[in-house]
């Protein structure tokens, strides 16, 4: 037992020697060590199993606390990635090698003991996640540096933030109790630059980089990498001590980060951007309920810290899920133009798994993401009856907003799955993805139907970390419903549950059936609203967001214009001409103190230096 953990941490880098003489045997390995590690993070976190931590020297591996369902979240996206590989490109060997690489990355930061291996294997995702976006050489150098730029300024961040928790902690082991905010904002704000949220957001980052990559590492970015965040942000947050101030300003940027995001998604007309815009709505939503750890943690409320965790594992499960069944979906076509993608040759069964991933993503109930989406909510309408007036308004505020993004959700993936799974004449491009779409989309559904087993499945697990020390399961027999069928939360004016799912989609699929027979025959067609854009035989994709294009005009700084006697909606990115204007802002700024300070005058750099030296004299002695 004591080598299991070398075990764990060595078998997911067999795939790279594997690749290298066939890129199928490393994804068929792939798929089996996936399968059989996620079945041990079950026996795991069911108290069935314990694996005792490994240590050689500053070499330090564990696998406890948090660690467990992040692992098992992130073994099931990785479980996809290598059943698509299979159909997407699967003689390329060193794609799979790149895969492989990324996934060996991501599993040893989970792995990691000490912050030096974590920061070792962090900066490894982040240059296998560089190569994986620039293996082919067609593609463009702007998406790789993109990434990578971000990375690195996210492995700065982490670098001083673990400098300083080594200083305050004295120790290198994860764990420690840091008890100065100020650190744990550097190392919060290390772990946000890869999920893209406010202000990180603004230049588009993230949907460059998963955009412009291919399917298979756009899933291990939207699923994987943002879940690792979260996982790392969580870690550190469960050991360090509570700052109320800190949790209410993680509410607030995460509320913005979901409207933006939310926003954004809508409008965009790329198959790969629009789930990239996604992910930062969906990490938005995430770092809310991190806020709200953090904060009810302050309160020493260990059933709401237990909910909000709870919140936490289920939203990060039906968001990594779900995204990577949605990306599967965008590899279809080379062409990540909504309105051109054909999946003729998708089979039904294929379709409606699409369609499952999609309403998951809306927030809709009874599937995996409006779970997610209800804990989110809930756990803001009972801190806004807090008896802490700030915190109470700010739940509210950031309830709100996230209500507002979450509603933009709807159409967003209403939109995505019309057009990229309607059939249309041409290449039969849908039986690559058939097969993974309808195991993925199974996957979802499986969220769904097992949901009460999930829920106990993670509160047990949360009861048995010493911090929570609860062991509230949250599901009940409340309303007529017997247990374990109804999911509940510890309102402070008494209960109130999310109704089963099992007993939802039993509801939903007779009324379906229902009224599919009583309006059969009763079809009537009207006519076509083209967004407020010219007529034509089908909505386009444009059209559909143009509405909320033409609502947000400050938003989205568009404005009309006219071509001849044609006039159409021009979008700007108000977010890049911010940039653009600060860069150049800056660059005026730097071109005359480098003429004034940097002139070549001796004498100014004489006073130059001595002011400095008082300056650091003065800073020493203080």
């Amino acid at each position: 037992m004591i080598f299991t953990l070398i075990l764990l941490f060595i078998i997911p880098f067999i795939t790279l020697p594997l690749s290298l003489v066939s890129g199928k045997s490393s994804y068929y390995f792939g798929i089996v060590f996936t399968i059989s590690e996620a079945a041990l993070m079950i026996l795991l976190m069911a108290n069935i199993y314990s694996i005792p931590a490994f240590t050689a020297g500053k070499f330090n591996l564990i696998l406890t606390g948090v660690a467990v369902p992040f692992l098992f979240i992130i073994l099931v996206v990785e479980l996809m990635v290598y059943i698509f590989s299979l159909f997407y490109i699967p003689d390329d060997r060193r794609l799979a090698f790149f895969v492989g690489l990324t996934v060996s990355s991501i599993d040893s930061v989970l792995l990691s003991g000490n912050i030096i291996l974590f920061l070792m294997f962090w900066e490894s995702m982040t240059i296998s996640g560089y190569l994986l976006i620039g293996y082919k050489k067609e593609t463009k150098a702007y998406p790789p540096f993109v990434f990578i730029s971000f990375g690195e300024l996210s492995t700065i961040f982490l670098i001083i933030g673990f400098a300083a928790y080594y200083v305050s902690t004295g120790s290198l082991l994860l764990g420690g109790v840091l008890n100065n905010p100020y650190i744990l904002l550097i190392i919060i704000l290390g772990f946000t630059f890869k999920m893209g949220i406010v202000p990180l957001q603004m230049v588009e980052w993230l949907p460059i980089a998963h955009g412009n990559s291919p399917t298979s590492g756009s899933i291990l970015f939207s699923a994987a990498m943002t879940t690792l965040a979260l996982y790392g942000i969580v870690q550190f947050v469960v050991s360090s001590a509570s700052s109320f101030a800190l949790g209410l300003i993680l509410m607030l940027v995460g509320a913005f980060s979901l409207v933006f995001g939310s926003i954004f998604a809508l409008s965009s007309e790329n198959s790969k951007m629009l789930p990239a815009y996604s992910t930062v709505e969906n990490s938005g939503a995430m770092i809310i309920l991190v806020g709200l750890l953090i904060v009810w943690k302050g309160m020493n409320d260990p059933t709401m810290m237990a909910f909000v965790l709870l919140g936490i594992l289920v939203y990060a499960t039906a968001h990594a899920w779900a995204k990577s069944s949605i990306f599967i979906l965008s590899g279809i076509s080379e062409s990540h133009d909504m309105n051109s993608i054909n999946t003729s040759g998708l089979s039904s069964y294929a379709r409606f798994s699409a369609g499952i991933s999609a309403i998951s993503l809306m927030g809709l109930a009874p599937l995996g993401g409006g779970i997610g989406e209800w804990l989110l909510l809930e756990s803001l309408f009972i801190s806004s009856i807090s008896a802490n007036l700030i915190f109470a308004v700010v739940a509210i505020v950031t309830g709100s907003i996230a209500a507002l993004g979450a509603g933009i959700a709807i159409p967003t993936f209403t939109k995505y799955f019309n057009f990229t799974s309607r059939k249309g004449n041409g290449s039969n491009d849908g039986f690559k993805i058939g097969i993974p779409i309808s195991i993925s989309g199974t996957i979802i559904l499986g969220i769904t139907v097992l949901a009460p087993a999930f829920i106990y499945m993670y509160s047990y697990f949360i009861g048995n970390i010493p911090l929570f020390a609860t062991h509230t399961i949250f599901l009940s027999n409340l309303k007529g419903i017997i247990f374990p069928f109804l999911i509940f939360s510890p309102a402070k004016s008494g209960f109130f549950g999310f109704l089963s799912p099992p007993f939802d989609i039993l509801f939903i699929g007779v009324t379906a059936i229902v009224v599919s027979f009583i309006a059969r025959g009763k079809e009537r067609k009207i006519p076509i609203w083209n967004g407020g854009i010219e007529q034509g035989e089908q909505l386009n994709s444009f059209a559909y967001a143009n509405t909320l294009r033409i609502i947000l005009k400050k938003v989205y700084f568009s404005k009309e214009e006219r071509e001849g006697s044609r006039y159409h909606e021009r979008t700007f990115d108000i977010f890049w001409i911010l940039i653009i204007d600060l860069t150049r802002l800056y660059s005026r700024f730097s071109s005359r103190f480098g003429r004034f300070v940097m002139n070549g005058n001796i004498n100014r750099y004489v006073q130059y230096i001595i002011i400095a030296l008082f300056v650091v004299l003065i800073m020493v002695v203080v």
